[in-house]
């Protein structure tokens, strides 16, 4: 810095002491501000740093904490896989297979009920030895590795099915019991459950059997034995919705209901171990003597055949057994039967009648028909005989009567008449003129051979029945839709 001295006073650059000494005071303050904010700036900047130091602390202790919980999952993590993989070997080393019969439709094979406990000893070990040759054909589609264990549940009621072949001349009391006691104790995976009287206390049972095996990832194949009820077709069909890729297959036995069969499930034979008839078919098909007919020959009837009571009756025809005659040996007291009566070999006021549905419910001619059943109408049968089976009270049991077996317990009408095969026909005579075949109203076509109910209006005139109209009664149940 040049310094300029003038005089005593003395000055730089012009400026008086007092100027000057300002001017370095004002250069101070502002070298002191920014001496300030320096310090200022310096401060902060130790805070942050102290902020910085603890927050990098924490995230240390953070960082290390988490490496020590990575290390702990990763330790559990190979122990569950380690378990999973044990367990996995456990499921795939213990698989099992189910079978599910409804017995009450799907009967064994009369020659091994006839054989009773050792009939059904042969059964479960034709059964159990059966499905393991077909599972292991399988193995590989059905995802089994070792031997399967093969279980297996009959539901039926035993009594009324007992009852029902017994009455039928296939089985001896005592027999169809003793079958399924040697089905039981055979093998421990192999039972008979009795479902005693109720209805469809059998399908209830099998249902619940179905939803939990289909839980269970160890069951990797469920046999049913029920394809003869179309009952069962809803629920299969939910079940092959919910659960597409899990194995269900048909026993094969009594022929396959129409919609199980659309289901289009895999199906499987086990020869020489299921009828394949239907309950109904083995039942009613057999052969039975015709009933006892009663003739009258002198007095009234007071409940006594033979008796020395005054007013008895004599009864001119042998004793053979019938359906009808098998639970009592006399009508009820107080049934008069009429002794004029006569049943017509022709109908009065129509020609017989023959219908037959096809599988898509068309009529079509009697001859070469693809598939469905035949219903003839019974004749017109004699106004006497009409009104004798109408007063009967009780009523007779139409199942008992026309089908064979009735399995109500109780039933509110009776089986205990003796009826002639005249009278059975004008009992079917009835019923088929004054109630209509729901499933025929329904769907157009009725598979059940044995029906006993009406399959065609009997007032139509032949020119309704030429065109395929409606007969002129407007209350008529059989042409007019039901509301």
């Amino acid at each position: 810095m040049t310094t300029m001295l003038n005089g005593g006073g003395g000055a730089v650059y012009g400026l008086s002491n007092n100027a000057l000494l300002q001017t370095y005071k004002i250069r101070f303050e502002e070298l002191a501000e920014t001496e300030r904010k320096k310090d200022e700036l310096i401060m902060e900047l130790l805070e942050q740093n102290e902020r910085l130091a603890g927050l990098l602390e924490r995230v240390e202790d953070d960082l290390e904490r988490e490496k020590n919980f990575a290390r702990l999952s990763q330790k559990e993590i190979r122990d569950l896989r380690s378990q999973f993989g044990n367990a996995e070997d456990k499921l795939m080393s213990y698989p099992y297979i189910q079978v599910l019969i409804d017995g009450d439709g799907m009967l064994f094979h009369l020659d091994l009920l006839k054989k009773k406990k050792e009939g059904g000893s042969e059964a479960a070990e034709l059964l159990l030895s059966e499905i393991r040759e077909v599972v292991r054909s399988k193995r590989e589609e059905l995802n089994i590795k070792g031997e399967p264990d093969i279980r297996a549940l009959v539901f039926a009621n035993l009594d009324g099915l007992s009852k029902a072949l017994v009455k039928s001349n296939l089985l001896k009391q005592g027999d169809l019991q003793q079958f399924f006691t040697g089905f039981t104790q055979r093998l421990e995976h192999v039972n008979f459950i009795d479902v005693g009287y109720g209805k469809e206390m059998a399908d209830s049972k099998i249902r619940g059997e179905f939803l939990f095996h289909l839980k269970d990832p160890r069951c990797r194949l469920i046999l049913f034995g029920g394809g003869h009820d179309n009952g069962y077709a809803p629920f299969l069909k939910t079940c092959t919705a919910t659960n597409p890729n899990y194995p269900i297959w048909l026993l094969e036995g009594p022929p396959m209901a129409r919609e199980i069969a659309s289901l289009n499930l895999t199906s499987q034979r086990l020869h020489d171990l299921f009828a394949t008839e239907s309950q109904s078919e083995m039942i009613n098909g057999s052969p039975v003597p015709a009933p006892v007919v009663l003739t009258p020959t002198t007095g009234s009837i007071n409940g006594h055949a033979n008796g020395s009571v005054s007013g008895s009756v004599t009864y001119d025809s042998p004793r053979e057994f019938s359906y009808a005659t098998a639970a009592v040996s006399a009508p009820p007291p107080g049934l008069i039967r009429p002794t004029s009566i006569q049943y017509n070999s022709s109908p009065v006021s129509e020609s017989p009648k023959t219908i037959t549905i096809s599988g898509s419910g068309t009529s079509i001619s009697n001859n070469n028909y693809p598939r469905g059943i035949q219903h003839t109408m019974v004749p017109s049968a004699d106004a006497e005989r009409v009104n004798y089976i109408k007063n009967l009270n009780p009523r007779a049991c139409n199942n008992f009567f026309l089908r064979g077996a009735c399995y109500s317990q109780p039933c509110p009408y009776s089986h205990k008449y003796k009826l002639s095969k005249d009278d059975v026909k004008t009992l079917k005579y009835i019923i088929e003129r004054s109630k209509p075949c729901q499933q025929f109203k329904r769907r157009g076509f009725c598979e059940d051979e044995k029906c006993y109910y009406g399959h065609q209006c009997p007032f139509r005139t032949n020119v309704e029945e030429v065109n395929d109209e409606r007969c002129s009664n407007h209350y008529c149940r059989f042409c007019q839709d039901d509301d």
